[in-house]
């Protein structure tokens, strides 16, 4: 009983830590989301106002700068779509660097190591702990709680963050205690399940061409060997159903930062320039949005499409 009373009260006092949320974009909103109604004292930011609107409406405290959140919330968590907008959220005149209650900042986007070493570096100079913490397994994952995270920076902090982690993240895993490793085992894992898409994509366009049922052919794929996240997860629910749906700005980046490190480690890699090359092509064939629309441009060099039988494309 007494140690039953004890994690109940370690796990008050570790609620007890405010959180801060910034960026709530496609990923971030829902984390933020899942955060607030897993009962943490919540403030949240947005470089686009109406963002926070949901938040609002909830009771949330919004605030009008990075800084202000860093002022409101011990433990910070980011999420940015670029390398450089992170660096200004931690450093610029705004940043959660200059803020008054932060003791433990987390960025969970994918940004590379450099950049990570370069935060760590700035933040080495403060009171401010930091991690490492990019994010896998999209929308979906975050609205569900299910997103994986792979954490490098100190154990301690992860400790003090894991309750609200917790919140948006089925697995947490823990690399290394320096931030920047994670950033690598993210762009492994991204570059992974990008070429295996593309990959997919490739083998049903064939298929179609070739006059197989697609939805035959998805099935015994997802009982064999050439099962991946695209044959089981993407093509069904976003290829079939023509929803598609990505940020193809998100592919680039992400196989970009995974060649130019494999190179500083003198690595040289086959596969990730390949499929770069797809994503060029498409993008210079008007498929520039959406990262699932790359089966359009694949389908149109083949003159075929990958439909469910007697479903049209629209």
């Amino acid at each position: 009983m007494a140690s039953v009373k004890r994690r109940a009260q370690r796990a008050e006092e570790l609620m007890a830590d405010r959180i801060g949320f910034i960026g709530l974009g496609r990923m971030g909103k829902p984390m933020a989301t899942r955060i607030h109604e897993a009962g943490f004292a919540l403030t949240v930011f947005d470089v686009v106002g109406e963002t926070m609107d949901t938040f609002r409406q909830r009771g949330v405290k919004t605030a009008s700068s990075p800084r202000e959140v860093a002022d409101n919330a011990e433990i910070v968590f980011a999420c940015i779509p670029s390398p450089e907008a992170s660096l200004a959220v931690a450093f610029g005149e705004d940043g959660i660097a200059r803020g008054s209650a932060i003791e433990v900042y987390l960025e969970c986007s994918t940004i590379g190591p450099d950049y990570m070493a370069k935060i760590a570096d700035g933040l080495s100079k403060t009171r401010i702990s930091f991690l490492d913490a990019p994010i896998s397994g999209g929308i979906p994952g975050a609205e569900q709680g299910t997103l994986s995270v792979v954490t490098a920076g100190d154990a301690a902090a992860l400790e003090r963050a894991r309750p609200a982690m917790s919140a948006y993240a089925r697995h947490i895993f823990h690399v290394a205690d320096k931030p920047g490793p994670a950033q690598i085992a993210k762009l492994i894992n991204n570059m992974l399940s990008t070429t295996g898409t593309i990959a997919a994509f490739e083998g049903m366009v064939f298929g179609a061409k070739a006059g197989l049922d697609v939805e035959a052919l998805l099935e015994f794929i997802n009982v064999s060997t050439g099962r991946n996240v695209a044959t089981m997860q993407k093509i069904p629910a976003n290829i079939l159903t023509r929803k598609f749906g990505g940020k193809i700005d998100t592919g680039v980046k992400d196989l970009g930062l995974f060649v130019q490190q494999a190179e500083k480690f003198g690595i040289k890699p086959y596969i990730a320039p390949r499929v770069q090359e797809v994503f060029r092509d498409a993008i210079a064939g008007g498929y520039d949005k959406e990262t699932m629309r790359i089966i359009e441009f694949l389908e149109s060099r083949a003159g075929e499409g990958v439909v469910v039988k007697g479903k049209s494309k629209a």
